[in-house]
């Protein structure tokens, strides 16, 4: 069964607004046209056969730009946050809204290649799999923190960002179950800061490495450098 993609596109954006200071950092303008554009046609090429946007801060700009020509051989469709929900309750509201109960789970500022297949493949709910994460090798994973990984797939640990060296980092792809939600608040709660710490004690967070590329273009030089090089990064992917 085919499983649809909640894009977390509703933050502020407040790293990216000195290069992009008018639109919603998913509208940044990549190559004349905008990342969400770029991210979801990538996604659909993979094998996603419909998007959910959460939407929140710049709701209608995001809405003017799927009225636009881009938008209309992809299936979307959009929820808007009352208020601000952090990536967990951002993704919980979604998936209430809409009526599901598993998704693929995606930051609405990261551009991820390589093939879907093991994220795509349904989750062991039974054997207690609640959520799995994309990870992507890098050569310094001190800007992101690392992703620590068993023989098994299980994810052990998380570890800090500034700890300089090349391992697996998390790759802002999820697969989630809406059981993984069990226990958290109402309201806003963070996916990386609450749900996955507390996943990984339940033994129930798996993670599986993807082929990449992997850039996140919520920092103004590398949305300069993918906005140069999108090219090279939709290629691979």
């Amino acid at each position: 069964m085919s499983v649809p993609c909640v894009v977390l596109a509703g933050g502020l954006g407040t790293r990216l607004r000195s290069a992009v200071p008018d639109l919603p950092k998913c509208l940044a303008p990549i190559a004349g046209r905008p990342f969400l554009e770029w991210q979801l046609r990538s996604l659909a090429e993979r094998g996603v056969p419909r998007f959910v946007l959460a939407l929140g801060h710049g709701a209608d700009q995001v809405l003017r730009s799927l009225a636009q020509p881009w938008a209309h051989d992809l299936v979307i469709d959009t929820v808007i946050e009352r208020e601000l929900l952090g990536t967990g309750g951002a993704a919980r509201f979604a998936m209430e809204e809409t009526g599901l109960d598993d998704a693929l789970i995606a930051n609405g500022d990261t551009f991820l290649g390589g093939p879907l297949n093991s994220m795509l493949a349904p989750l062991d709910v039974e054997g207690g799999e609640r959520m799995r994460i994309a990870t992507v090798q890098v050569p310094d994973r001190g800007r992101f923190g690392g992703v620590a990984v068993d023989p098994t797939h299980r994810v052990t640990a998380f570890l800090e960002k500034g700890q300089a060296g090349a391992g697996p980092i998390n790759a802002g792809l999820y697969r989630v179950h809406r059981l993984a939600f069990d226990g958290e608040p109402a309201g806003a709660f963070s996916m990386e800061t609450s749900v996955m710490p507390r996943l990984v004690g339940q033994r129930a967070l798996q993670a599986r490495e993807l082929a990449g590329p992997f850039i996140d273009i919520g920092i103004p030089d590398d949305y300069h450098l993918f906005d140069t090089r999108v090219q090279d990064y939709v290629r691979q992917g």
